[in-house]
């Protein structure tokens, strides 16, 4: 024996010299079975095709198949005249689409969303095939109804979808996702949210979105709100949004309004908003801030930061990714009761170009512990602390940087001479650095 003639169909032969070949079954949305057929060839001819080549054959009855005896063309005499058959069932079984990163419940929980977003929703699903890896051939999502549904590549395992994607804000949304193998069959439709859950989305009312990450009940969030009601004219009045970010965090567990997803969704929340006033207390979500902040910033967003910090930090944790700063102090200039007590003024830088901000005088609250602000090269000091036997010069407690996009205050703003100095404080920057309208 010198080589085989191979058959998939019984229309089309190919020669090969070879002894074992892999043989691909394309599957198809129903059951199908394939044949698969060899005859031997032997050495009394002088001249073989190439491997590879096609052989045709004599169709005698006319049928379009090979049929035993019928002669092969420039082979006739080597060739046995009734091949071996093999024949193949194939049964091809839909896939399945799962949330999160793999089939389990903890998964499809680990992605859950907020029960209330706004205007952009990222998910992770994942999906298996019981005929092999690499069959899913494309996804398909559609919003709200099943009337239209959109493509997504076989590799893909997140997107986002925005408003001009079908989000619908001010009432419930819902999302369905399905899995097309390479037989064109379907998988069941995965839905979300899942029972017993709901996902309302609501579309931003304004310019900018308050992130309350406050825990202590001295009345930071009636201050932020009423103030922002109140300055410039009114003109944020019922133009902005509040984010609580705390609620429902845990070492275990991320806050319940905080996505699942940082990058992509959070970041995209947040360029939904002009700016973000975010406002902390020591124990503010600075893992989250360090995630998202730095390519918010760098795609046009602004900050105001207000927050104070533990008593001891690592200076170099990265503090400068989210604020204008090259380090801070590692410790508090003071611990209490000597604290920043009330009657403490915080002093204008009077360097700034376009004038000193407004004096903020401490009147309100208990004894409150700040660090030392280093700027960095392009950032301009605020506010400094008045000279004090509890530490040496004037230190920093509040920058800007360069761009004037980022306003950095390492005290608790509220607990200011509220209307005489923090809302004017609040409007200098909103309005005249931030040149929100």
């Amino acid at each position: 024996m010198v080589g085989f003639l191979l058959s998939f169909d019984a229309r089309s032969w190919t020669y090969t010299t070879r002894r074992d070949t892999t043989v691909l079954l394309p599957i198809g949305t129903e059951d199908t079975a394939y044949s698969i057929a060899v005859a031997a060839v032997d050495n009394s001819l002088l001249r073989y095709p190439q491997p590879g080549e096609r052989v045709s054959f004599s169709d005698l009855n006319g049928n379009g198949l090979y049929d035993d005896g019928e002669p092969f063309r420039g082979l006739e005499g080597a060739v046995d005249p009734t091949p071996a058959r093999l024949r193949y069932p194939v049964r091809n079984s839909p896939p399945r689409v799962f949330w999160g990163s793999d089939t389990t419940p903890a998964a499809a929980q680990s992605v859950w969303l907020p029960e209330t977003t706004f205007t952009v929703a990222t998910f992770r699903f994942t999906a298996i095939d019981p005929d092999g890896p690499n069959q899913i051939a494309l996804y398909e999502w559609a919003l709200n109804d099943t009337t239209r549904w959109h493509p997504l590549p076989p590799t893909t395992e997140f997107f986002t979808l925005r408003e001009s994607d079908g989000l619908r804000p001010g009432e419930p949304n819902r999302l369905f996702l399905r899995a097309v193998d390479v037989g064109g069959l379907r998988s069941p439709v995965l839905e979300y949210p899942p029972p017993g859950r709901q996902w309302y989305v609501r579309k931003p009312r304004g310019p900018i979105l308050v992130l309350h990450d406050y825990a202590i009940a001295d009345g930071a969030d009636t201050f932020y709100t009423a103030a922002l009601q109140r300055i410039a004219g009114g003109r944020f009045a019922n133009r902005f949004d509040v984010l609580d970010i705390r609620s429902g965090r845990t070492a275990q567990s991320r806050p319940r309004n905080v996505p699942p997803f940082l990058s992509p969704m959070f970041v995209e929340t947040l360029r939904l908003f002009e700016a973000v006033l975010w406002y902390g207390d020591p124990q503010f979500a600075f893992d989250i801030a360090q995630a998202v902040l730095p390519e918010y910033l760098r795609t046009g967003g602004k900050l105001l930061l207000v927050t104070t910090l533990p008593s001891v930090v690592d200076p170099q944790a990265g503090y400068s990714d989210i604020a204008p700063i090259d380090s801070l102090s590692a410790r508090e200039l003071f611990s209490s009761p000597a604290a920043m007590p009330n009657g403490t003024p915080l002093l204008p830088d009077s360097s700034l170009p376009d004038g000193p901000y407004p004096l903020l005088l401490k009147d309100r609250g208990t004894a409150v512990g700040v660090h030392t602000l280093f700027p960095n090269a392009t950032a301009a000091p605020l506010y400094r602390l008045p000279p004090s036997q509890h530490y040496a010069g004037t230190p920093i407690v509040a920058v800007r940087s360069g761009s004037r996009s980022v306003v950095f205050l390492n005290f608790p703003l509220h607990l200011f001479n509220r209307a005489g100095g923090a809302e004017r404080l609040l409007e200098r920057v909103l309005v005249q650095d931030f040149g929100l309208r």
